[in-house]
């Protein structure tokens, strides 16, 4: 009984992994060469340190 268990049990693995592997064509796919404004730089935030005190935003703009 375990046995049979067990065969199932792979055999449904083995056809869940199979079915993913095969449904996933966009890894494939060759990308543009020409890249966007967009994706040329990547958006950087900078977070104050745990340390420093929170600013709000208008505090940030009268400072400038």
């Amino acid at each position: 009984m375990l046995d049979l268990r067990l065969v199932a049990t792979s055999l449904a693995m083995l056809i869940a992994l199979l079915s993913v592997a095969l449904a996933d064509p966009a890894r494939e796919q060759v990308r543009p060469a020409v890249q966007g404004a967009t994706d040329a730089r990547p958006i950087r935030v900078i977070l104050p340190a745990p340390w420093e005190p929170a600013t709000t935003q208008a505090e940030a703009h009268s400072t400038k």
